[in-house]
């Protein structure tokens, strides 16, 4: 131990279920500004911070980062001991204190949800004011018309998809929930596609709101839990999403717009809309999609 070149981390209090088992992890994934490990039966990526915190992160200073990625290898075996609270890699190590980790969860809101519609046309005009289309290719100017003519005519086939998605959101028809569901699971480019990041978007704006009905919301996890629809770490993303627990980016915007504080909500979209190529817009778009359910069903919490 006294060896190895020690790291000190900030982590996310979510990935400490997954530290506590007898199995060894494995170096799962390499990039540029960091790393995944499988452990347990989850993912845990180790690296910067650029992105926000995330809800399964182990970060570490951006200087640190060059050196530790070229001291690991592919499916190298990573040990977590509980009694230094350290992650022991081949060649150095992760050292995790209490004091040090973070927590995203967030829940839902007491006060009445509408209020986070009072921001509704700002944080449309940053996204239109982007003026680059999601990652599938829907240009978030040209939706909103659609969605405020209410007609398919003018719409292109993703876009209706979109609208569909709005509303067997609201629905208990599981045959309805499953086609829209598996349209959008895993659909798109990359290590996190753009349908994936849009739900993700909307299961934010669920976690302060419950305006999901429950099967759809039970039947995404089921999807996301049991079948191979996306890739592995898109499906880290949502099994997290679905426990309200988001990367900072996306808990910033949600706190902005609780808060009905436009200067914030600007400067947090726009971090927001920095993220990956798309990544960080569609997500947003999928944000702008519970508000527009919030906004076109009135009486959703009715339910409650």
């Amino acid at each position: 131990m006294k060896d190895l070149l020690q790291i000190n981390g900030m982590y996310s209090q979510s990935v400490h279920p997954l530290l506590q088992t007898d199995k060894p992890g494995y170096i799962h994934s390499v990039f540029q500004n960091g790393w995944n490990i499988g452990m347990g039966d989850g993912l845990i990526f180790i690296g910067s911070a650029k992105n926000g915190l995330l809800p399964f992160g182990i970060h570490l200073e951006d200087r640190f980062l060059p050196k530790l990625i070229s001291l690991i290898e592919q499916n190298e075996m990573v040990h977590f001991n509980d009694g230094m609270s350290a992650l022991l890699f081949s060649r150095f190590c992760i050292t995790l204190n209490p004091q040090h980790a973070y927590h995203l969860c967030v829940g839902p809101i007491t006060r009445d949800p509408q209020s986070l519609l009072h921001l509704l046309d700002a944080f449309a005009t940053e996204l239109v004011m982007h003026s680059r289309p999601t990652g599938a290719d829907i240009s978030v100017e040209h939706f909103i018309q659609c969605h405020m003519m209410e007609s398919f005519v003018c719409c292109s086939e993703r876009e209706q998809k979109v609208l569909q998605l709005m509303d067997v959101a609201l629905t208990e028809n599981l045959s309805q929930i499953d086609e829209i569901l598996r349209y959008w699971i895993g659909r798109g480019k990359g290590l996190t596609p753009s349908g994936d990041d849009m739900l993700v978007g909307l299961l934010a704006v669920d976690a302060v709101t419950e305006v999901l009905t429950d099967s759809f919301r039970l039947h995404l996890s089921r999807l996301v839990e049991r079948e191979d629809l996306t890739t592995d770490i898109s499906r880290e993303y949502l099994k997290y999403a679905l426990k309200r627990d988001f990367s900072s980016v996306v808990t910033d915007v949600l706190h902005s717009l609780l808060q009905n504080n436009s200067v914030s909500l600007n400067e947090r979209t726009r971090e927001l809309l920095r993220v990956g190529h798309s990544s960080g817009l569609d997500t947003a778009f999928g944000i702008l999609i519970g508000l527009l359910i919030i906004r076109r069903n009135s009486n959703w919490h009715k339910k409650l």
